[in-house]
């Protein structure tokens, strides 16, 4: 995790900081993609620190369309 000096602008101290990109750094591909379960991942992990009970959909948080559209034009 970056070192800026400064840990306070988020307002959560450093080890739950570091658990917390621990998690959702497991949430993306060796290539950077986000996998439709990786975000269902992020979606359930945001759920549960929030205390939010309904259902939250991938496609309400994010539009993963330009980077699927990127992939295939690279071939991916």
């Amino acid at each position: 995790m970056r070192d800026s000096g400064d840990d306070r602008w988020i307002k959560i101290d450093r080890e739950t900081a570091t658990a917390t990109y621990d998690s959702v750094l497991k949430a993306f591909n060796d290539d950077g993609g986000l996998p439709e379960d990786g975000l269902r991942l992020l979606i359930d992990e945001a759920k549960k620190q929030t205390m939010v009970s309904r259902d939250i959909a991938p496609g309400d948080v994010a539009d993963l369309s330009m980077l699927r559209d990127a992939q295939k034009e690279l071939g991916k």
